[in-house]
């Protein structure tokens, strides 16, 4: 049923969302869904836990080298990278409001580090960028007081321009009119060497590009 739920949502959008709908395209009885998710408010927050999930998977994905910085940005680009593939997906897990008035979602604190979301893999996908950041902090490649809110200042100018992004505002020359040199802005801003930010933006581009990445 969350796989289905996710491809209705990826191609009619949230507003498509009922639990007639999904008991239709799963061929169960509407029951089926009350029983197993207790309703819409359920079915979403399994929906978007497993958006967490495959977005978590993706990032893990990516690795870790002796850069840190770099691998910082390829965590962007691939979180980019996801929105882009599934925005209705992206919305119900990122929105600041819910997509159904009458469901109400927490979708977590990204400082506390407490998993308090309503979505399971909520915390664990922010983890993949606290831990890049720990690395930088470590190295000594910038500074902060703590990793968590350093990657959350990472994190929040990336989502500002995947939302603005999404909405077209960009053309074609966001990513490198935009994106890569307000990260990098924030890095230096955070300390970090400006020649050994730019080496580490070329490294990150070149991972996204290959083939073998």
């Amino acid at each position: 049923m969350i796989h289905a739920t996710i491809q209705l949502i990826s191609a009619e959008g949230l507003t498509s969302l009922t639990v007639r709908r999904v008991s239709r395209i799963c061929e169960v009885s509407t029951m089926a869904i009350y029983s197993n998710f207790s309703g819409m408010p359920g079915l979403l927050r399994a929906v978007g836990s497993a958006g967490f999930a495959q977005l978590s998977a993706r990032l893990a994905e990516c690795g870790c080298t002796d850069d840190p910085i770099t691998d910082i940005l390829v965590l962007g680009f691939v979180f980019r990278d996801e929105a882009l593939r599934k925005p209705e997906l992206f919305r119900l897990m990122f929105a600041t409001e819910s997509p159904r008035a009458e469901v109400k979602l927490h979708r977590g604190n990204i400082l506390s580090g407490t998993g308090d979301s309503d979505f399971d893999n909520f915390a664990e996908s922010f983890d993949h960028v606290v831990r890049a950041t720990q690395r930088a902090l470590d190295a000594g490649l910038v500074r902060a007081e703590n990793a968590r809110a350093a990657a959350a200042q990472f994190w929040t100018g990336l989502y500002g321009f995947i939302q603005l992004d999404m909405a077209g505002l960009y053309g074609d020359e966001g990513v490198g009119e935009v994106l890569l040199p307000s990260i990098v802005n924030i890095m230096i801003g955070m300390g970090a060497d400006p020649e050994w930010v730019q080496r580490s933006v070329h490294r990150a581009v070149e991972r996204v590009l290959s083939p073998t990445s």
